[in-house]
């Protein structure tokens, strides 16, 4: 056996057997390893104090064969019987300690007092770890709960908050008391601090965000700690929220502040990504008008060389001419589409047209789509709305999602762009299509991440999409792809639709 082990032989009727394991226990809480031997038990159905004489003599004879074969340390005795006591300790060596009905209900009464010690010294450490979180300051809201998520404690802050009483809350589930619901966080997939800290067995901190009714957002710390088992063995966890709203208004301001920067950054990246696209395709479309009018100044120049000219002639150089102020206007307008989009601006809204921004984006399209063999036909109604937005960062976002379906066609194809009324009558719903080979499924949701790309090395940043999510962000419009592989894909845009009443 192992050192410190106590040899334990039990004598008694079988139905005081049991209570002798609290004695036991309370022996390997000392330090000492029990070995119980085993039990003697006295007949059934006889009075546990009043063995008759047959049956004691038995009883004796197999302590005193127990005794000499195992040698227990302690032989405990669960009926109060004074003859059968003295006879059992004549049996007895002198090393060996006997422990009556006495001295078990006096080890029994320690144990109580030692539990309800150590349930005030755990009520004791509550009270003080409340204190402590209670000067922090006035914005400070207390509440133990136990493992079955029921409130043990809670403080006036929070019963301010909830208009409920002390009495109601206590005992009742905290999901119920703190959101009015049912079932617990964890089933409506949100964490819960309890069952976190339940399972890590230690403190677990967080902040939250709360949107109130008025429209105001208020910032809480949360810390969860872990508070030691009551008498009962039930765990305890006591959650403590506190208001950090002016704290935290600062460092968000400048996080905010920052990520504008980066995001602004980022877009005028994307710009100059696309723009470089872009001009690789103007150059070609603007050469051919060039030529043209290379051509017409030539044919002019030569006419000059005659002493005069005829009505015939001056009606051809008068073409010429037309046809010279066609191109340059067209050069022009590529040129200063290229330009407008180059430039970096702050955001700003006002009510733009969509079919004037399609326009635009098929004009700087128009070369490369032409080379690819791609159609862009553009369905809309007899009348759109405007929309409210900033014109130059919404035809950024339009334009990297038609080079997108561009870059997907390179043997040719068809995109068509709709735009239609939402059925909520304040914003447009604008379907972008392509014919292309459509996008994988294990893809889809990672389009809009920053830096994925689905292109070789080198031919893709993989912000192009996640600055459109950004712009859509920033417009309070929404994004949607649908795609099915094989079949092409659909990019969903919805944008407000201004009005006079828009801020």
């Amino acid at each position: 056996m192992l050192p410190n082990t106590l040899k334990v032989l039990i004598i008694g009727p079988l139905e005081t057997l049991e209570e002798s394991r609290d004695t036991l226990n309370s022996l390997a809480m000392i330090g000492y390893h029990i070995g119980v031997l085993g039990a003697v038990a006295m007949g059934a159905g006889k009075s546990p104090g009043q063995p008759d004489r047959s049956s004691q003599e038995h009883l004796l004879e197999e302590v005193r064969n127990r005794v000499k074969a195992d040698g227990p340390d302690i032989i405990i005795l669960t009926v109060d019987d004074e003859e059968l006591r003295a006879r059992i300790m004549g049996l007895m060596q002198p090393q060996m300690r006997l422990l009556d009905p006495f001295v078990l209900n006096i080890v029994q009464c320690l144990k109580d007092v030692s539990r309800q010690l150590a349930s005030a010294n755990i009520r004791l450490q509550t009270v003080e770890l409340m204190k402590e979180v209670l000067m922090s300051g006035p914005e400070t809201s207390i509440m133990v709960v136990d493992e079955d998520l029921k409130i043990v404690e809670i403080n006036n802050a929070i019963l301010d908050r909830t208009k409920l009483s002390h009495e109601v809350c206590i005992g009742r589930t905290c999901h119920w008391v703190i959101k009015k619901e049912m079932k617990p966080c964890s089933s409506r997939g949100e964490k819960c601090a309890v069952q976190e800290v339940m399972q890590k067995g230690r403190s677990v901190h967080t902040v939250r965000e709360e949107r109130r009714k008025d429209g105001s957002i208020r910032y809480f710390t949360i810390s969860s700690y872990p508070l030691p088992k009551d008498e009962h063995g039930k765990a305890h966890v006591m959650i403590v929220w506190k208001d950090v709203s002016q704290q935290m208004r600062p460092v968000l301001k400048r996080q905010a502040q920052s990520i504008r920067e980066s995001f602004t950054h980022t877009l005028q990246q994307d710009k100059m990504t696309a723009l470089g696209k872009l001009a690789s395709a103007a150059a070609h479309e603007i050469n051919n008008p060039i030529q043209g009018i290379l051509a017409f100044a030539k044919l002019m120049r030569e006419s000059f060389d005659k002493e005069s000219l005829n009505q015939e002639e001056m009606e051809r150089f008068r073409s010429y001419l037309d046809l010279i102020a066609v191109e340059s206007q067209r050069c022009g307008k590529i040129v200063q589409g290229l330009l407008s989009f180059s430039r970096k601006k702050d955001l700003k809204k006002s009510a733009v047209d969509l079919t004037a921004l399609f326009e635009d984006i098929a004009l700087l399209m128009a070369n490369r789509m032409k080379l690819q063999g791609i159609t862009l036909h553009v369905a809309k109604p007899a009348i759109t709305p405007p929309v409210y937005c900033d014109g130059d960062q919404i035809k950024q976002a339009l334009l990297n999602i038609i080079l997108n379906s561009v870059e997907a066609m390179p043997e040719g194809g068809v995109i068509t762009v709709s735009i239609v009324p939402h059925p909520d009558g304040k914003s447009l719903i604008i379907r972008m299509g392509d014919t292309g080979p459509g996008i994988p499924k294990n893809v889809q949701s990672k389009l809009f991440e920053p830096f994925f790309t689905t292109k070789e090395n080198g031919k893709g940043t993989g912000l192009g999409l996640s600055v459109v999510y950004g712009i859509m962000w920033q417009h309070g419009a929404t994004i949607d792809v649908q795609s099915t592989e094989g079949e092409g894909a659909t990019v969903v845009v919805t944008l407000p639709i201004y009005s006079e009443a828009t801020p």
